[in-house]
């Protein structure tokens, strides 16, 4: 399948359902959670944006509001960005692991902006699977590793077709 088809099929806006990630093949702490929230973005036009974050009070201050304050405590700022995370830029489909309109893997980046500095001008391979199930569509999003005792699994669920 041509790579324009697979971002067309691709494309649309999806929801967070949950993440997971799994350490020596025990489920570990998600930084986002246990009630994550957040949208994943992919155009047709191979632009993509991610944005996720944690709902719990114990890491997500309900007292702080943008734009911040000088009363504000840094430590409550510190809670919010290491418990939510945002990114966009391209994305293109890795030509080199076959693909289709159901599964492959997606190139993230060079990212364009970053909640993490470093992440800027970064790129970094997702695996994807598409489940079309009666109720909605449904996208699993695994992050390859160098190391072979971790995986990370994101599912998301299309709100919007693009």
């Amino acid at each position: 399948m041509k790579t324009d088809h697979i971002i067309a099929a691709l494309a649309g806006t999806y929801s967070l359902i949950n993440s997971t990630p799994w350490r020596n093949g025990t489920e570990s702490p998600s930084p986002w959670g246990r009630n994550p929230v957040g949208l994943l973005t992919y155009t047709r036009y191979g632009y993509m944006s991610a944005n996720m974050a944690a709902t719990e009070e114990n890491v997500r201050p309900l007292n702080i509001r943008w734009p911040p304050k000088d009363t504000d405590a840094d430590e409550d700022w510190v809670l919010v960005g290491r418990h939510a995370m945002s990114y966009a830029g391209v994305f293109s489909i890795n030509q080199s692991v076959p693909a289709t309109k159901f599964g492959g893997q997606l190139v993230h980046g060079p990212m364009i902006a970053a909640s993490v500095p470093a992440m800027v001008g970064s790129t970094s391979g997702r695996n994807y699977a598409v489940h079309e199930r009666e109720d909605a569509t449904y996208l699993l999003v695994s992050i390859p590793s160098d190391d072979p005792n971790f995986r990370s699994e994101i599912w998301w669920k299309r709100v919007v077709k693009g």
